[in-house]
């Protein structure tokens, strides 16, 4: 996955975090086909486990976060080989990545919400505040008002999803931040459930901020390694054990969303989204395009104007 030597290398440019695109990506999790029209999943506690024996085993995510609302009785969660008691009330947040699995108590009830990876990243953008309740593992309570609070904006959202009402795509996402902000605001400072400072896992979430910050750079990764404070070998072995991708291909995925959002949501011409993304040369730039993606960039932006549409109520 690394930039071969036979190829122009990227220019630096500035650094920068700031997207040129804010671009929803509306998927709806666990359908083999793009749905177009939706960017979460949400279900019944008692739907999704009471045929699974109140059980689910440890496994990873790597494209979407959760957010587990207990409503009645309650169980355990396993996260990253930790045992977590949760209860009524309860607030379970695990984002992309992390492994996680769940014993329930028969009868427990509640919600399960999904949010696809992508349009994740940029309700993060346009609302940085969230990145403290959603970056990170939590387990948390809410007291009685707030979960009433949260349960019926659930009812509504599922209502949203399920229908065909006119703006219905307006008014899941309206449920959704309206859930999102209640659980920021009653979300505590202490209820974060890492592994310990020093992990992989921490090491990852400090390489993404890293790779957020200079991605447009195209950062060698020595120097990234060294900012750090650890090796090569570390990061690389960190990142391939957490998220299964190396470091260089972690960039790369970030350089890629960044380019697809600009192709579809700017009138940037290729060269000036090649120069933006720290490319030297437009020709190279295509070629990394069409080698990640499998279209050229002119063919994307293409088929964003004319071929399948987000549904926008």
């Amino acid at each position: 996955m690394d930039f071969s030597p036979n190829e122009p290398t990227p220019h630096e440019t500035a650094v920068g975090s700031v997207s040129a695109a804010s671009v929803p990506r509306y998927v709806l999790y666990g359908e083999t086909g793009a749905r177009a029209d939706w960017f979460v999943n949400v279900e019944r506690l008692d739907e999704r486990c009471r045929e699974r024996g109140w059980a689910i085993k440890p496994h990873t995510h790597p494209h979407f976060l959760q957010i587990g609302v207990c409503t009645a009785a309650g169980g355990e969660i396993t996260l990253e080989g930790q045992g977590h008691r949760f209860r009524p009330g309860s607030v379970m947040v695990v984002p992309p990545y992390r492994i996680h699995g769940f014993r329930y108590e028969p009868e427990a009830n509640g919600w399960m919400l999904t949010v696809e990876k992508g349009y994740l990243e940029d309700l993060l953008v346009r609302a940085p505040v969230l990145k403290g309740l959603l970056e990170a593992p939590r387990l948390f309570d809410l007291a009685e008002p707030a979960l009433g609070r949260i349960d019926a904006e659930f009812v509504q959202l599922r209502e949203e999803m399920a229908g065909q009402r006119h703006g219905r795509a307006i008014a899941a996402e309206i449920h959704l931040q309206a859930i999102l902000l209640q659980l920021l605001r009653h979300c505590p400072e202490s209820s974060t459930a890492s592994p310990a400072a020093g992990s992989r896992y921490e090491i990852v979430e400090r390489f993404k901020a890293l790779v957020e910050a200079r991605y447009r750079e195209q950062p060698l990764l020595p120097d990234m390694a060294s900012r750090l404070g650890i090796s090569v070998s570390q990061l690389r072995l960190a990142c391939n054990q957490v998220t299964g991708l190396s470091p260089n291909a972690l960039i790369h995925e970030r350089t890629v969303a960044e380019a697809k959002r600009c192709l579809a949501y700017t009138g940037m011409t290729i060269s000036e989204l090649s120069d933006w993304l720290g490319f030297s040369d437009v020709a190279y730039f295509s070629r990394f395009f069409t080698r990640k993606v499998g279209e050229t960039p002119s063919g994307f932006r293409r088929a964003q104007r004319f071929g399948s549409v987000a549904v926008r109520a």
